[in-house]
């Protein structure tokens, strides 16, 4: 038995089979069984990982990748003659214990809801700062009691980089290195956009510190490994935060993959 789950980002595909465990004391993070990735160009690709493995039980995908990503990973699924439909999730009001505090709830990003819902599953009844750094940047909100309270969004460290380059006349699109004191332009580059990235999430984080002091900062996606280096906060990384949420949902529904909760259907 196993959950299929997928996080279709702007930039890549990620999944994960997880084993659904009962009265596992384990975090969710001790089920997952494989996981893998491919750019959205190359979604194909992924027939070749698939095909090997056993039909899942459900599969749970999450996208902000909008509507042409979704024949291509429904073509991949077809590995599967008998794969059950995929359930593809919205934002909600309310889900896995996590009360939505968006004006319009389902306008929030799918993909920072299940950052959200994985988190909770991770650190319990504490407060948290959820970063998720992909091609942008996300710092959510979540309360001791499960409200997440609103978050902010900015240009992603790579992606700081190439506005750069791209609106500037002379600035080089080239790799460069973090250092204390840069002496050449492309380590300039790089230190002062990891600056950038690591200056907002302390100030949000000290900011909602005075609220709830034992705040912790959960930090994932591909530039997070960057990222943590510069921060001088403590955070727990977690590196599939997304998969995390999604294997809760997933563990949510009931037969055919239908939301178990009354008034909570996508």
């Amino acid at each position: 038995m196993s959950y299929l789950l997928v996080d279709i980002g702007n930039t890549f595909l990620k999944w994960g089979v997880y084993s659904p465990a009962k009265a596992s004391p384990e975090p969710a993070q001790a089920r997952a069984r494989e996981f893998g990735r491919v750019l959205l160009d190359e979604i194909p690709m992924v027939m070749a990982e698939w095909r090997r493995l056993p039909v899942p039980e459900r599969v749970v995908i999450a996208s902000v990748a909008g509507t042409r990503v979704a024949n291509p990973v429904l073509r991949a699924l077809e590995v599967w003659p008998d794969a059950p439909e995929p359930h593809w999730i919205s934002s909600r009001a309310e889900q896995c214990g996590i009360t939505n505090g968006y004006l319009n709830p389902a306008a929030l990003g799918c993909d920072r809801w299940a950052a959200l819902i994985g988190a909770r599953s991770l650190i319990g009844e504490r407060a948290a700062l959820v970063v998720v750094c992909g091609t942008a940047t996300t710092l959510d909100m979540l309360t001791t009691d499960g409200r997440f309270v609103g978050g902010g969004i900015m240009p992603g460290l790579g992606l700081m980089q190439r506005a750069l380059h791209q609106n500037t006349a002379t600035l080089p699109d080239a790799p460069g290195d973090y250092v204390d004191f840069p002496r050449q332009t492309v380590d300039a580059i790089a230190t002062g956009c990891a600056h950038a990235q690591a200056g907002a999430v302390e100030r949000v984080f000290f900011l909602h510190k005075r609220n709830f002091p034992d705040l912790r900062c959960i930090l994932s996606g591909g530039a997070a490994r960057s990222l943590g280096p510069r921060l001088t906060i403590e955070f727990t990384y977690v590196e599939n935060l997304v998969l995390e949420g999604l294997y809760q949902i997933a563990a949510s529904l009931g037969p055919g993959g239908t939301p178990v909760r009354s008034g909570s259907s996508d």
